[in-house]
């Protein structure tokens, strides 16, 4: 009696254990398909039923950070390790909140007595570090380091240490590598969507000259598994301001796969904005915040910042927009939302520092140096708008910076003219330096140069601007008839600077003939000269009569 007794528990243990397991993996199922209040949901309510089970805490506080709760993740691995503190996985999700707080020494040891105590063989302490590695402040070297080691584990057949391997790589800026990664992730398991998905993002960052690739990867990751919303939610995205039609489309697709609460009421209220109801946009969004609360999606602010900028109203589009970035989970908030609050922070005096905060987290934010830069002479655009010479400047000679060591002749003389124009001469003659440098054969470089400290040097008595006056008429007299403007500004420069910093009106005169040679109607040069002619006829009249 009794061993059937034992039999009968032991049945009971074993059934609740493959419960449990099933729970955790769907906990985890949760968090691959971007579900993250469900995973939480089911996380929670397995380590309630299981509250000593390390690796179903572990996931539960991977569901909190993942759903935008790293204080509630700190609780979880806090208590689990005052129960169990040398448990490897917890101290590996430790760690992983100590980066986002910020303290990367005390995560840095977390990581190593993990892996210490697991003699750097066990795949899901490894991943795990990792992982933790790809997220804020962690460092994406030591995440490759450990990753490779996972995958040099006999039998290692987990596709998500490629993943992780892959976003490591991204972190790092390696677009190339980690496109590598997501696709070995494939060959380990060929119906892997987040692979897929994960290459498509890649491109998708570098804009709309790269449409037919992000697109084909994500078709290839609903291909793969059709119930992977992300790939459905990004497609959508992509097409809001492009098709408002396929935008639903791939929106009524993503619906059922998604978690219902305030994020999706917040997508079905910016389709309004698509469809160009941009009241209608606004309305729903208050609708939304006043029933919401606390609870409200932080995006709909965004969409009313949006909304009131078509509607031209940029006092309540850049509150909405400021409101939107200070409550904004780091994951919602996109380049072109910085772009926009930017664009609208350049049209008050009082919020001229934010302009550049936010063009420079803009630019921070994305990972194609092509669109990097269109971010930058957005910026000298929106200037130009308003207008404002010296932010035109400033901007002109940042995004020359940006295209160090080789901007072309266009930037280098932008940024030089710009400044130029905004007084600073300077700065002006600095980079027109870097312009003869380059093109030491064009005329540009010199006459600039020599235009500017023209004016730093406003007496003449210095001679700062002679030498380049004098190199731009070697080159500009190749041709006249093309240079004619600029060699008439020259002529009459050093014409002026011979005739009253030198005394020596012959050479004064002769720069003056240059002038009516190409210009036999310039009345100035016609009057100057015969004033210098006059002066030394007195003068040689005088040094007779002396004698």
């Amino acid at each position: 009696m009794t061993k059937i007794k034992l039999g009968i528990v032991a049945v009971i243990l074993l059934m609740s254990n493959l419960v449990f397991a099933q729970s955790v993996q769907d906990g985890k199922n949760f968090i691959y398909y971007q579900r993250y209040a469900s995973a939480v949901e089911t996380m929670e309510k397995v380590v309630a039923a299981n509250p000593g089970n390390a690796e179903a805490q572990y996931w539960l506080g991977q569901a909190y950070l993942e759903n935008g709760n790293p204080e509630k993740a700190r609780d979880v691995y806090q208590k689990a390790l005052s129960a169990n503190g040398s448990n490897p996985l917890l101290l590996a999700g430790m760690g992983q909140v100590e980066l986002i707080e910020g303290k990367q020494a005390d995560a840095r040891q977390r990581f190593e007595t993990a892996i210490s105590l697991t003699k750097a063989k066990d795949l899901a302490v490894l991943n795990a570090v990792g992982h933790a590695n790809t997220d804020k402040n962690g460092d994406a070297d030591y995440a490759i380091e450990k990753l490779n080691l996972a995958t040099q584990i006999k039998g290692m057949k987990e596709p998500d240490v490629y993943i992780n391997l892959g976003d490591a790589y991204r972190k790092k800026n390696d677009g190339g590598n980690a496109v590598k990664a997501y696709q070995t992730a494939l060959t380990v398991n060929p119906k892997y969507a987040e692979a897929n998905y994960r290459v498509g993002k890649i491109y998708l960052t570098q804009g709309k000259d790269q449409e037919d690739l992000f697109v084909k990867h994500f078709q290839e990751a609903i291909t793969n598994d059709p119930n992977y919303g992300p790939a459905y939610y990004d497609l959508y995205g992509y097409y809001f301001f492009r098709d408002v039609n396929k935008s639903k489309e791939y929106f009524n697709k993503y619906k059922p796969l998604a978690d219902k609460g305030p994020a999706l009421d917040y997508e079905e209220a910016s389709l309004l904005f698509a469809s160009g109801d941009n009241k209608g946009a606004i309305a729903k969004a208050d609708e939304l915040l006043k029933a919401q609360g606390e609870n409200a999606d932080a995006r709909l602010y965004r969409l009313k910042s949006y909304s009131y900028d078509k509607l031209g109203d940029s006092v309540l589009a850049i509150e909405n927009m400021e409101t939107f970035i200070s409550k904004a989970k780091e994951n919602q908030i996109i380049s072109d939302n910085f772009l926009l609050a930017a664009s609208l922070a350049a049209k008050f005096p009082e919020k001229a520092q934010r302009f550049d905060e936010y063009i420079k987290m803009a630019i921070s934010m994305d990972t194609s140096q092509k669109t990097k830069i269109d971010i930058a002479k957005k910026a000298i655009d929106i200037f130009k708008r308003i207008p404002n010479q010296p932010k035109v400047a400033e901007w002109s000679l940042f995004l020359m910076n940006m295209l160090q060591p080789n901007p072309t002749k266009v930037d280098i003389y932008n940024a030089g003219f710009e400044n130029f124009k905004a007084g600073n001469y300077l700065v002006a003659d600095s980079v027109f330096d870097i312009y003869k440098t380059k093109f030491p054969d064009e005329v540009y470089g010199y006459y600039w140069s020599f235009r500017s400290l023209s004016v730093v040097d406003s007496t003449m008595e210095q001679g700062l601007a002679v030498p380049d006056a004098q190199k731009f008429i070697e080159i500009a007299e190749a041709d006249k008839v093309k240079n004619k403007s600029t060699l008439i500004t020259a002529y009459g420069y050093m014409a002026g600077y011979n005739a009253n910093v030198k005394k020596d009106f012959p050479t004064a005169i002769t720069y003056l003939d240059k002038i009516i040679e190409i210009d036999p109607a310039n009345v100035d040069a016609t009057k100057n000269k015969e004033i210098l002619q006059k002066a030394m006829g007195k003068s040689k009249t005088g040094t007779k009569s002396g004698g």
